[in-house]
């Protein structure tokens, strides 16, 4: 059985900054030209009122992530928990043995923590900040953001060499 917890279709992104909407929508058609598809392309523009959408269009997919991972992995911890508790109490410490139930109990809790902050690590996604943040930053500075998203890691190096020769600045999170 495999267990998906990522639900997301594309947690890869590279976005490059551009000075005006000249220079991002030639970026834009040069991707399209090389065979990037137009529907993972978005341009944030200065004050773009979009720009969370345009970053993270796939909230619905974010947020079943979340719940989902944190689902999974919970139930795994529980699942750990258990397995240490049952070794604990058949052939631990006298004092595990002495009290079995205090030892499930306490066993199944920490492992129920342990996943859901496992899950919560991997729902965050800390490695989307910077690109975030900096497209954040360049919109407020009256400046062009290209941003692409794909899971394709060809597709990735290919919009890195596209642009970094155009663009005043890159950066990519997978």
């Amino acid at each position: 059985m495999e267990v998906e917890i990522q639900d997301e279709k594309h947690t890869g992104r590279v976005a490059a900054v551009y000075n005006n909407e000249a220079a991002a929508k030639a970026a834009k058609q040069k991707l399209i030209d090389n065979g990037i598809a137009p529907g993972i392309i978005n341009i944030v523009r200065p004050d773009d009122s979009n720009i969370s959408k345009k970053i993270e269009p796939d909230s619905h997919g974010i947020a079943k992530t979340i719940v989902k991972s944190h689902g999974w992995l919970g139930l795994i911890g529980m699942i750990v928990g258990i397995l240490i508790a049952t070794i604990l109490v058949s052939s631990g410490p006298e004092m595990t043995q002495s009290s079995p139930l205090f030892t499930y109990i306490v066993f199944i809790f920490f492992g129920l923590i342990f996943g859901m902050m496992l899950a919560g690590l991997i729902s965050i996604r800390p490695d989307h900040d910077p690109l975030i943040t900096k497209t954040i930053e360049t919109s407020q500075e009256h400046r062009w953001t290209v941003v692409v998203q794909t899971d394709d890691q060809d597709d990735i190096d290919l919009v890195k060499e596209l642009l970094e020769n155009s663009a005043v600045s890159t950066s990519e999170t997978l």
